[in-house]
């Protein structure tokens, strides 16, 4: 049986803190550890709430299930929210040590030991040519190959690996 975490959910900053006895996750490349503890973004505190390995507390009151997570961090609730859940949750799901790098990025360490950069889109949400260019530099500049996760209307994912063509050779 898991262990289960105590997560502090500050609503202004939109982030969770674990104070102590964090190690096991830190070690799976949850949050990111400061002198307070480890600070989860909300995509990680709302998997962990969804796996039952953590309880989550908004102003001294227990959350008990993440539609009520959902309605007492709505601030915090950026646009790919829900399809950043869903593709952190396959990807931790299928064992994958996924690292929250922004709002619809992460990476992940793939079996095989190589990183990757994910960016998360949603059906019918426009990303212009710029956007993807920018992406695969970014990806490039940290050594890492590209992966656009996009995520249909009805939960269905399909991973993209992306990677830059010269049209001179």
């Amino acid at each position: 049986m898991p262990k289960i975490h105590r997560i502090m959910f500050d609503t202004d900053t939109c982030k969770g803190l674990i104070k102590d006895n964090y190690y096991d996750l830190s070690n799976k490349w949850f949050g990111r550890e400061t002198k307070e503890g480890l600070e989860l973004s909300i995509i990680e505190t709302a998997y962990l709430l969804i796996s039952e390995r953590a309880k989550i507390v908004i102003c001294d009151e227990e959350i008990s299930g993440l539609e009520e997570f959902m309605e007492k961090a709505y601030n915090c609730l950026q646009e790919f929210f829900w399809p950043s859940l869903l593709v952190y949750k396959d990807l931790r799901d299928r064992g994958r040590r996924t690292r929250v790098i922004q709002d619809g990025e992460f990476v992940i360490k793939d079996k095989h030991g190589a990183l990757r950069m994910i960016k998360v889109l949603e059906e019918g949400h426009r990303i212009t040519l710029e956007e993807i260019v920018s992406s695969i530099e970014k990806a490039v500049d940290n050594a890492l190959s590209l992966v656009i996760a996009v995520v249909s209307l009805q939960g269905d994912i399909t991973y993209y690996e992306v990677g830059r063509v010269d049209p001179k050779k």
